[in-house]
């Protein structure tokens, strides 16, 4: 049993060492302030918190600095702030505070100019915009120079958005400007310069037409075409007579070179006409008259073509001839389909009996032709579409052999396809070498896709092979040396299963693991018995590394499990039965209580005497105690002790020193290792008026027990009689401490005095930090507004 003792905080002389500055952002953060102060030199500290408020001795929640000696508030506003700073050990006693400091934040910041732009410029004008970080007026300066010469009215309204808009400015003209923004306290920013443009001035002049012509004239239609100094829209007005009475449509693309086109004239007419354009700012220039004269109607009529014939036709050739009823050119346009795609050279010489030779015909091959002949005018005439058949040559040339594959390959069998541009037989050559040695069956049937299936192949086996087809004269083709090979024989056989291991085995779970040689499906089968009867989930991604979960598995029981994999191919493998047993359930139970549990009076004590419990799982006896009724639970009054023994084992402790005339309460809850508590035995015992022998002053009140802890077997008593009588000089010392102090005696007093309660004890508790000194602040940003300045605190 150990007494704790808090030791009492010490009153040092504090130096306090305040430097403050302060840096500007908004209105709602005047600055930083960075506190610093001599560090707490005791071995338990763990760190420092810092208070502070608007209001002397008024603080807000602390701030935990840490262990710490320099720390920076930030975002603090304008106004007085008050600092403190307290020590803390590392079971969370605070030491007294430290000497208050306190400094002024005002703001001396002009405002942030940000944003500026010039908009809404014409050639007069201009509208300037900027924003300031906080609220301030508006004023904008301007002129030709950067000496500026002009300004906007000034402002008063303190705003964060600014606009401000400068009228009689000359067009075509740069204007420099800066801003002057002061916030509500008179800090004044000003701008660099910027610049901006005027507008040009509106423009009055109409475009300069020059260049009018017509062109292309037709018995129908003309072309007008004209230019303008400026891009400018465009349009014609037009007539037999000088009112005009028609216009073009208007194109409003702003062009400087312009045409129209005059459709549906009358033939060999005099027109009048005047071309119209109109620029941007929409001055619109109008020409003075200008004519011209259609020609006279064209010859619109075709030649008539008759008499077509096609003669002396051989294999490459043939020759046709046609008339017409006017002279005319002459072509002949053929081809194998009615698309023709060949033209005869033009023969331009204007005849009415007209022939052109046909040359590098197909033999053997049915082809269109039409004739077409164009009088001396242009009108064009084209005949219907004609046939004519070329004569076949005699057959010498092999089939051409193309797309040669191999598909449907197996450990047996492959079909091997081609094409021929010509019906041709079907055969292939084939074997493990290039002297090949087996051939298909000829199919003489006259085809050009071919498909021969081989069969009785061997197993992974690489084969040469040939294609080999003839037409119907007989020419043969032969390709080139082609390779596949056979696959391999179907997979029959299933995975290894190796390495098969149970682990993460609880009460109630196991996690079953396997490998397998070849990717494979997961499953466990498991149960009581060699019969299983429960199975997991088959996990069918093919895996080489395979675990199972087996769940809801009852505890201390041995179980049989095997486990099952199955390859791409469905071979399944099966483990041979394995076994695992759950581990035990958690322990739940406490021990049984204490037996004979009894308290009495002896001299200036109390002993207490107790029988353990007899459960082989038994740990210890907590015992607790009130003096106005008995404790609740193992939280309940004053912890007496945690004491240990042997199960069924008699033990004993004592109480001391005890107040008079006061009735104990005692609770006694056992406990074993998975930490279970078993509640409560009970004992009480009320002491006499003459009880107290120890010469301690009358109605001592202790906040703990302590005492010998003795088996019942009559060991012989430990240290804690000794905590006694250290128990008895700490009460001793407490008193006078507590008299020095309320007497105000010096500082190295109260050190001596705890000096000697230190140096006296068999052990002390956590004790209270020593309070900080020399606390101070500082903030090192845009500017300095004190001197360090030293304060002192007594105590």
């Amino acid at each position: 049993m150990r007494h704790s003792i808090k030791k009492l905080g010490l009153f040092l002389t504090l130096n306090i060492l305040v430097l403050f500055s302060l840096s500007y952002g908004t209105a709602a953060l005047a600055g930083d302030a960075i506190l610093t102060w001599n560090p707490n030199t005791e071995p338990d500290l763990a760190g420092y918190k810092i208070y502070y408020g608007t209001a002397s001795g008024s603080y807000g929640a602390p701030i935990d600095a840490g262990n710490q000696t320099t720390y920076t508030i930030t975002g603090l506003g304008y106004g007085t702030y008050y600092f403190a700073v307290k020590a803390y050990d590392t079971t969370g006693n605070l030491s007294g505070s430290s000497n208050e400091v306190n400094k002024t934040l005002s703001d001396t910041t002009p405002p942030v100019i940000s944003a500026i732009s010039a908009g809404g410029i014409t050639s007069t004008g201009a509208t300037i915009s900027w924003t300031t970080d906080e609220p301030a007026t508006s004023l904008v300066e301007y002129g030709t120079t950067t000496a500026y010469g002009s300004s906007t009215p000034f402002d008063s309204t303190l705003v964060i958005g600014h606009n401000k808009t400068l009228g009689g400015l000359q067009a075509s003209m740069i204007y420099h400007y800066r801003i002057r923004s002061a916030d509500a306290t008179g800090n004044l920013a000003i701008s660099g310069d910027n610049t901006f443009v005027t507008a040009a001035a509106p423009d009055t002049t109409p475009p300069v037409i020059s260049g009018i012509t017509a062109g292309s004239v037709t018995s129908t239609s003309a072309t007008i075409s004209w230019t303008t100094d400026e891009p400018s829209d465009t349009q014609v007005q037009y007539g037999t007579t000088m009112s005009y009475g028609a216009s073009t449509i208007l194109n409003s693309s702003l062009v400087t070179s312009h045409s129209q086109s005059l459709t549906v004239l009358q033939p060999s007419t005099l027109y009048n006409f005047r071309v119209l354009s109109r620029d941007a700012a929409g001055n619109l220039a109008t020409s003075g008259n200008n004519t011209f004269t259609t020609s006279a109607p064209p010859d619109t009529t075709p030649p008539v073509i008759s008499g077509i014939t096609a003669s002396n036709i051989t294999n490459t050739g043939a020759v046709i001839t046609w008339t017409t009823n006017e002279t005319a050119n002459s072509q002949v346009e053929y081809g194998t389909t009615t698309a023709y795609g060949s033209l005869t050279t033009l023969d331009s010489a204007l005849v009415t009996n007209h022939s052109a030779t046909l040359n590098g015909l197909t033999a053997s091959i049915t082809y269109h032709y039409h004739v077409k002949s164009a009088d001396a005018a242009g009108n064009l005439a084209v005949s219907n579409d004609n046939t004519f058949i070329t004569s076949a040559p005699p057959d010498t040339t092999p089939p051409l052999l193309s797309g040669i594959t191999v598909s449907s390959v197996t450990n047996t069998g492959a079909v091997v396809t081609w094409t021929t541009n010509e019906a041709s037989t079907s055969q292939v050559e084939y074997g493990p070498t290039v002297t090949y040695g087996s051939s298909s069956n000829l199919s003489s049937t006259l085809v050009t896709g071919h498909s021969i299936t081989l069969t009785g192949l061997t197993a992974s086996t690489l084969y040469h092979y040939y294609v080999k087809s003839a037409d119907a004269a007989g020419n043969l083709a032969v390709s080139d040396d082609n390779t596949f090979t056979a696959s391999a024989p179907p997979d029959t056989t299933g995975p290894v299963l190796s390495l098969i291991t149970a682990s993460n085995i609880t009460a109630a779970d196991a996690t079953i693991t396997w490998g397998t040689d070849e990717p494979a499906s997961s499953q466990v089968e498991y149960g009581l018995t060699a019969f299983y009867g429960n199975s997991t989930t088959v996990n069918a991604t093919l895996l080489n590394s395979h675990s199972q979960i087996l769940t809801g598995l009852q505890a201390s029981t041995l179980y049989h499990y095997r486990v099952k994999s199955a390859d791409s191919a469905g071979n399944l493998s099966v483990s041979g039965d394995l076994v695992l047993t759950t581990g035990s359930a958690a322990d739940t139970t406490p021990p049984g209580n204490i037996q004979n549990f009894s308290a009495k009076e002896t001299g200036h004590q109390i002993s207490l005497s107790w029988l353990n419990p007899p459960d082989l799982d038994f740990i210890g006896v907590r015992i607790r105690y009130r003096t106005d009724h008995y404790p609740t639970d193992t939280n309940d009054g004053v912890l007496l002790g945690d004491f240990t023994g042997l199960p069924n084992q008699a033990m004993s402790t004592i109480q001391t020193p005890i107040v008079k005339h006061v009735t104990y309460y005692y609770a006694a809850s056992t406990y074993d290792s998975s930490g279970n508590y078993q509640h409560t035995a009970y004992a009480s015992v009320t002491t006499s008026l003459t009880s107290d022998g120890s010469g301690s002053p009358d109605n001592v009140t202790m906040s703990g027990g302590c005492g010998m802890v003795r088996p019942g077997s009559g060991k012989p008593p430990g240290p804690g009689q000794s905590a006694d009588m250290i128990f008895l000089l700490v009460v001793l010392l407490i008193a006078i401490l507590k008299r020095e102090i309320q007497k105000k005696k010096s500082f190295d007093r109260v050190r001596i005095i705890s000096g000697i309660i230190l140096s006296s004890l068999f052990y002390h508790g956590a004790f209270k930090p020593e309070e900080i000194s020399e606390l101070y602040f500082e903030q090192f940003n845009r500017t300095v507004f004190d001197n360090k300045t030293l304060l002192y605190s007594g105590g």
